[in-house]
């Protein structure tokens, strides 16, 4: 999987806005930590549950999906979305991650390419 533009389509909350309009986060993935999780760089600062920032921690929703979906022509992941509370270092082992951030949105992330079904 490239690293390149994608976006979220953000199913919960159910009333969220972002700069893009409702229910929408763009950005790009800046690092794959496993297929199981990626670290997604918002193109803005994002409020979620009284924090704020731009680094979303980004988990397959579904047992049996992973990021490698994305490679094999899928045009979407369900995933979890958890805010990261400090400040992201490429050192950072997923561990910590998960640690380090809450979990605020359910949605999927696509590519800027695929068509929102």
């Amino acid at each position: 999987m490239s690293i390149k533009n994608y976006f979220i389509s953000v199913a919960e909350p159910w009333d969220f806005e972002s700069p893009d309009g409702q229910n929408i986060i763009n950005g790009r993935i800046i690092k794959i930590v496993s297929n199981t999780c990626l670290i997604f760089k918002s193109d803005y600062k994002l409020d979620l549950k009284g924090h704020s920032g731009d680094i979303l921690i980004l988990k397959p929703r579904h047992k049996g999906n992973d990021f490698d979906d994305l490679k094999c022509g899928q045009q979407y992941v369900v995933i979890n979305g958890s805010l990261l509370l400090c400040d992201f270092e490429e050192k950072m082992l997923e561990s910590e991650l998960k640690v380090s951030s809450e979990f605020g949105i359910i949605g999927s992330v696509r590519p800027v390419t695929a068509s929102i079904s």
